[in-house]
């Protein structure tokens, strides 16, 4: 178990090996995706790339390569639940059973929601939210028929406070986290402890899909953005992987969201997030307006 990110009895004495473990990312020719790939090879892991983008994802197979790294890719929209279950078969004729699941593709779309079209919207839901159905589907059954397995999903300090010009992407984020929670309580029913789910929550990036985000001054010293993909890449790989954190946050005073949520009445707490910056902080978003 877990309180605010600081883990409970039964995680304290867990640790993962990722030596010769198979690991399958979601959105993994770039960003978090690909910083993760990166920490995980260099732990003698074995990975797998899923991305839509076929240039990006060359890109990243042949750097890779160029390290000495082999690494197995698939060109996949996580949207398309017949290429999702198609390539889940391919991997598990030619390598087994996952070991870990990173569902880390991801997208958003910004402004009013009444501002945005309904394809939009639509998109950014099965993107974000609908996907990860399809991967888990996929790779689920064959965790719990060994009893082991770690499926990771990447959500959002979205998932706890809702964020003027986000609501439809706060929503798919709050959306992961109680999927990812609910089906860590289902294996647990099922008697089968040994596959574990955690969600990540980052604040905004810097750089890349949040470019542009910025909260005040004040906002920037209690909830600070993420400086690199790197970072993110560090917890999942540090925390949730290895040590079995629940729901880490990035960075770790990003739980005291959590902490007020569950102190302040909501009036009290949307005049806390004013003082933040919080209704403010995409009037200069600069990153991927058009959801890419």
């Amino acid at each position: 178990m877990e309180f605010n990110g600081i883990p409970t009895y039964n995680t304290l004495f867990y640790h993962m090996n990722l030596k010769n473990k198979l690991v399958l990312i979601t959105g993994g020719a770039k960003g978090i995706g690909l910083a993760t790939a990166q920490r995980i090879l260099n732990e003698g892991g074995k990975v797998i790339l899923w991305d839509f983008n076929e240039d990006d994802l060359n890109k990243t197979v042949n750097n890779f390569k160029e390290q000495g790294f082999d690494v197995f890719s698939q060109i996949c929209n996580v949207t398309n639940k017949e290429q999702v279950y198609s390539n889940a078969n391919i991997i598990k004729q030619k390598f087994g059973s996952l070991d870990i699941l990173i569902n880390n593709a991801g997208t958003v779309y910004t402004g009013y929601m009444l501002d945005r079209s309904d394809e939009e919207l639509e998109n950014l839901i099965n993107v974000n939210f609908t996907s990860m159905i399809y991967t888990i589907r996929a790779f689920m059954p064959g965790m719990l028929e060994k009893n082991s397995g770690h499926i990771i999903n990447i959500s959002s300090a979205s998932s706890m406070t809702g964020a003027p010009k986000l609501a439809v992407y706060a929503a798919t984020k709050w959306a992961v986290a109680g999927l990812t929670e609910s089906l860590r309580l289902e294996v647990q029913k099922m008697g089968k402890s040994g596959v574990r789910f955690s969600s990540i929550h980052p604040n905004f990036l810097k750089k890349g899909l949040f470019e542009g985000t910025k909260l005040n001054f004040l906002g920037q010293l209690l909830a600070p953005g993420v400086k690199s993909h790197d970072a993110v890449a560090k917890v999942i790989v540090n925390r949730a992987i290895k040590l079995g954190f629940h729901s880490p946050k990035v960075p770790w005073i990003m739980n005291q969201v959590v902490l007020l949520r569950a102190l302040l009445p909501s009036s009290l707490l949307i005049k806390v997030s004013s003082l933040y910056g919080l209704y403010d902080m995409m009037d200069d978003y600069k990153g991927y307006k058009d959801g890419r």
